[in-house]
């Protein structure tokens, strides 16, 4: 399957103007989705002819985050630099993703508990915390109801925060199926493995502090 617009790339591909390089990642079995059947994951790369190193530089960058407790502010701007933005372009980026909540994708929440919320704490709020039940339950952020969300999230039992996190959408929809839509169950066993794709901080955006009093962050 090609991506929208990728015919318009092949002309400048004949033409030697830029280079082209295909990676295909195979899935451990055939995913089903919207009645369509996909065997991997493609990603197509483009550079102009002559800086194809910039390639293999930027997997390598990624795969650094991967073995390094995920995506942050530092990887982005080796990223940046590798691009070749200039060092305020770079600054004003990394300080629009920090306040933001972080550098782009989906942004996910759920519900933490004391226990959870000292371990995020203690862990820099770089990771979402491993759990005593079954599976995680997440949920895309809602903008425009946001106190709800936060009030309905912050009622399951033994939850005393809300955490907030981001995650490009491929890297998400790794760890299921076919379901779109959500509430997603993360099984706690795949904790671990789901924080190596986040992007950013794990903010805590909402919290309650007795049993009648919810204040946002």
């Amino acid at each position: 399957m090609t991506f929208e617009g990728e015919d318009r790339f092949e002309h400048w591909v004949a033409k030697g103007v830029l280079y082209r390089e295909e990676v295909n990642e195979p899935f451990e079995k055939p995913v089903q989705r919207r009645g369509q059947t996909y065997l991997g994951h493609r990603t197509v790369y483009y550079t102009p002819k002559g800086e194809e190193w910039r390639i293999p530089a930027s997997r390598l960058i990624s795969e650094a985050s991967d073995k390094s407790g995920g995506w942050n502010e530092y990887f982005e701007r080796l990223e940046g630099m590798l691009f070749g933005y200039e060092d305020w372009q770079n600054d004003w980026w990394i300080n629009q993703g920090i306040t933001g909540g972080g550098f782009g994708g989906l942004k996910g929440c759920c519900a933490v508990t004391a226990a959870g919320l000292a371990w995020i704490e203690a862990a820099g709020f770089r990771a979402l915390p491993p759990i005593n039940r079954p599976t995680l339950t997440i949920v895309m952020y809602d903008r425009d109801n946001e106190a709800d969300q936060y009030a309905a999230i912050l009622e399951e039992p033994d939850c005393i925060a809300v955490g907030r996190f981001n995650m490009l959408g491929r890297d998400f929809m790794k760890f299921w199926e076919s379901q779109r839509g959500g509430p997603w169950h993360l099984p706690a066993g795949r904790i671990a493995e789901f924080n190596r794709f986040l992007r950013g901080s794990v903010e805590i955006v909402a919290q309650r502090y007795d049993a009648a009093e919810i204040k946002p962050k």
